[in-house]
């Protein structure tokens, strides 16, 4: 195995283009409605399975028809599904989304059985013969983050596997105090700009990436939408841009760049290569609807122009 990604997994209903609200009518036409799945470890895990890693979910879903439909999905996109289990007491997340004409996404959730993943699910995944391990993402398992994953984290890192982590949105208000003790064990960090922000009080995204630095975290990559990313490390730093394209949709995006990069490290590419290609394909899987939409192949993004010029 060569990434487990331990996370959140919902079913999207994706409507598209809808208009401003203010202009609604009881009944209106719009161009599609899509049912896909989402969430930031079945995104990333249907990415990697596309690059051809071999890449595994692990997560919780309800006995319902949405979980059973999740399932599947995951598995006919070639993610194995072992890690998951079904919670009899909960339903299957799901999400509606909406995107404007744009590409820009207003979401509408409920809360559903991954948020009950504990350290009796995920265990086994840090002990699991794999080659890293992405929290996808932290904030979005408040259970195992109590107990569990710190422990879980540490023997990873005593058997010399890599941690990638993403940052969902801190609903219960823990700030950077809710991922402090993670940071030490994470190899590569990945948080947006405006979750970094809101939590570290930071101005910029270099700013924040010291702050992710000072606190522990060996590598931090702050994804930055249509303005690419900030990279640091020890060695080196740097912008990245994204490639200019005219969006269809930007759910997943964030999801897909942090595939595109744990694929690039495990491959052996330095970081800036791999916020070049990871950016790219960001940028190339916003022309598709929904998170996980149209597959991205390693040669699709060799076709644009990855190495544009740098963002001053």
């Amino acid at each position: 195995m060569d990434v487990i990604c331990i996370g959140s997994a919902v079913i999207d209903i994706m409507a598209q283009p809808v208009g401003d609200s203010a202009e609604w009518k009881e009944k209106q036409r719009i161009q599609t409605i899509q049912i896909q799945t989402g969430g930031d470890a079945a995104n990333q895990s249907s990415r990697l399975a596309d690059l051809g890693l071999e890449a595994a979910i692990c997560t919780c879903i309800g006995s319902d028809q949405n979980g059973a439909m999740l399932r599947a999905s995951l598995e006919e996109r070639g993610v194995s599904t072992r890690y998951i289990e079904t919670k009899e007491e909960a339903s299957t997340g799901t999400a509606l989304v909406l995107v404007d004409g744009t590409g820009e996404r207003h979401t509408f959730s409920v809360k559903g059985a991954h948020s009950l993943l504990d350290r009796e699910t995920a265990d086994c995944c840090f002990d699991a013969d794999c080659r890293a391990i992405s929290l996808a993402s932290l904030f979005s398992m408040p259970v195992l983050e109590r107990d569990g994953l710190l422990e879980g984290l540490r023997r990873a890192k005593e058997r010399g596997i890599l941690i990638f982590a993403d940052l969902a949105s801190d609903k219960l208000g823990q700030g950077l105090e809710g991922i402090r003790s993670f940071l030490p064990y994470i190899d590569y960090f990945l948080p947006s700009l405006y979750d970094a922000q809101e939590m570290t009080g930071a101005g910029s995204a270099e700013e924040a990436a010291h702050v992710y630095l000072d606190h522990g975290a060996k590598n931090v990559v702050v994804k930055c939408g249509k303005d690419g990313c900030y990279f640091i490390s020890k060695e080196k730093s740097g912008w990245v841009p994204a490639l200019p394209v005219r969006p269809v949709d930007t759910t997943g995006a964030g999801d897909c760049m942090a595939a595109l990069f744990i694929s690039q490290i495990l491959e052996g590419k330095d970081m800036e290569t791999a916020c070049r290609m990871a950016c790219a394909g960001a940028s190339y899987s916003t022309l598709f609807a929904g998170a996980s939409g149209g597959k991205i192949s390693r040669q699709m993004i060799y076709k644009m122009d990855i190495y544009g010029s740098r963002k001053t």
